[in-house]
């Protein structure tokens, strides 16, 4: 009887860890993007759509979009199957800068790897990734190649229902 209690313990506990382990989808509710220097609203075709997880590193992103993500990468990769620039992910993100503003929104900067991989094709390009923060809630993301500083993208997001 003994061993049933502490097997339902066990199945209670990791349960509860499991279900505080979530993921967090934001769409992109308007984009721009800037070459030297000069903002301009800017539109892809489909949704823009940013993914975080609890249990990844913080600043950790999953970004999935065809058209954007062929741009920002400069369609430098040449993927056998052109469905790889559908998604990425931003990992192993080191945290160069953390400032608050006045209304207290909470720019956390990261460099890391973008990282496109999908059967045996595989890219990877550092990237400069800022996300704006408050009370919780990611409110945008700022983002360029390190290499290309010059041509810059932001987003203003919102969660999905």
């Amino acid at each position: 009887m003994k061993n049933y209690y502490a097997l339902f313990l066990l199945l209670f506990f990791v349960s509860a860890n499991y279900a505080q382990q979530s993921t967090q989808t934001l769409v992109v509710d308007k984009a721009w993007v800037s070459e030297s220097e000069e903002w301009s609203d800017f539109q892809y075709a489909g949704q823009i759509v940013f993914s975080t997880s609890s249990t990844a590193e913080e600043g950790s992103l999953r970004i999935g979009n065809y058209d954007f993500l062929y741009d920002f990468s400069e369609g430098k990769a040449k993927f056998s199957n052109k469905s790889t620039y559908s998604t990425a992910e931003f990992a192993h993100p080191r945290k160069i800068s953390a400032t608050t503003d006045k209304q207290g929104v909470i720019n956390s900067t990261y460099e890391g790897m973008l990282i496109f991989q999908s059967d045996n094709d595989y890219y990877s390009v550092i990237a400069v990734v800022t996300i704006l923060e408050k009370g919780g809630n990611k409110l945008g993301v700022k983002m360029h190649l390190k290499e290309n500083a010059r041509k810059e993208f932001a987003f203003s997001l919102k969660p999905t229902s």
